[in-house]
């Protein structure tokens, strides 16, 4: 996985949350960066309005050169891995050969800051799919340079634009922070049902088809031909929503005392996972075929570390109460950590019992928790109050 931290990129094992290589940047902060599909390149933009190409064998810049007068914003390299698009805060969107370093497009028309850029999936239509925080969605032919469809169904900024994967990208979502996720027929640049959410949306997206996601014992809907949206925002919850008809199909219950909101969600199609990226700067992973359960998480951020102690004789685990609500249980061979949700305010301190898989926490909310600590368990059962 890569992530950015102020003005580089880091290589993080996904495993073990190590950092695996650094992608060492500029004097400014990385604002947006995409992987080619391919796997061999890496391009980020930064505030100095420079875009870089890395080499992802030896993790080494290849190629810089000027995009914008402003930010980029948003980023999305084509299906051949051949072209990427850059949409910036001048307002503007420029499509770029990527191995050659010079641009091949600059379209103008919206009225704001670019906040979202897609290919089309299908590489015979050359089509790219533009919004801005006016709620504007635009539609460019990358053949004749022309703006093909002008869309204004969103109130607020839109922050996702997806395709469906079974039909050769026919149908497309919008999703944006004014509540609501669009569903569009291609062909047709139509309208064809909006979903309301009632949150604002920052990540959203297409399971892949014939994905058959369980929805917990009291379904038995077969989910493999359904075509499934994924969404999730300000609640800090994963949601699902069956594209045809705009139904509800899951919910996450939000953990006990839990106050994160999500500001961007990923899919890994192909290992059948959800990552969702916190406002606390942690990255949660949900199983999509097993009731959107939390199978793993890397930690992001360490608040001043107030008391810790190991757990267990073997001292493979430490328990750490840092200055947020939540217990952390560190693995000392790796430093992969687990977050427990639970007190509604700081931890103040923690003591472990001589059994060694007993932790009692003590909160500013007033409230002491005795925890049960088994490393050995599944994700969801490991800390459990």
């Amino acid at each position: 996985m890569f992530t950015t931290c102020n003005e580089d990129i880091e290589v993080l094992d996904l495993e073990t949350g190590r950092k695996t290589a650094e992608l060492k940047g500029d004097s400014e902060i990385v604002t947006s960066f995409a992987v080619k599909p391919d796997g061999t390149h890496l391009v980020s933009a930064s505030r100095t309005m420079m875009i870089t190409v890395w080499d992802l064998s030896t993790f080494k810049a290849v190629r810089s050169f000027k995009a914008h007068d402003a930010p980029v914003i948003a980023m999305d390299i084509d299906g051949s891995s051949t072209l990427v698009a850059t949409g910036s805060a001048d307002s503007t969107v420029k499509v770029w050969d990527v191995d050659r370093g010079y641009c091949t497009h600059n379209f103008k028309g919206h009225g704001g800051i670019i906040t979202s850029v897609k290919f089309h999936p299908s590489t015979d239509k050359l089509c790219l799919v533009t919004a801005s925080d006016d709620g504007v969605v635009r539609v460019w032919n990358l053949k004749t340079r022309k703006c093909e469809a002008v869309i204004e169904a969103h109130s607020s900024v839109v922050r996702s634009i997806a395709f469906s994967d079974n039909d050769d990208g026919m149908n497309m979502i919008t999703a944006g922070r004014d509540g609501i996720i669009n569903v569009w027929d291609w062909r047709r640049r139509s309208l064809v049902r909006t979903i309301p959410l009632y949150e604002a949306v920052e990540g959203a997206g297409i399971l892949l088809s014939k994905t058959n996601v369980d929805l917990g014992i009291s379904s038995t809907a077969d989910t493999s031909d359904m075509r499934i949206i994924y969404s999730g925002g300000e609640r800090g919850i994963m949601r699902l929503w069956d594209m045809d008809t705009g139904k509800e199909l899951f919910a996450q219950t939000k953990e006990l005392n839990a106050k994160h909101a999500f500001v961007d969600v990923l899919y890994m199609g192909y290992s059948q996972r959800l990552v969702a990226v916190t406002n606390d700067q942690n990255m949660l992973f949900y199983s999509t075929t097993n009731k959107l359960e939390r199978v793993h998480q890397i930690v992001g951020y360490n608040e001043e570390i107030i008391d810790m102690e190991y757990i267990g004789n073997s001292q493979d685990y430490l328990a750490v109460a840092t200055n947020t609500e939540q217990i952390r249980i560190y693995n000392t061979n790796n430093l992969n950590c687990e977050l427990a949700y639970g007190h509604k305010d700081t931890i103040l301190c923690l003591n472990v019992h001589e059994t060694g898989f007993i932790v009692a926490t003590g909160s500013k909310d007033n409230t002491a928790m005795v925890w049960v600590v088994n490393m050995n368990l599944p994700p969801s059962k490991r800390i459990v109050c």
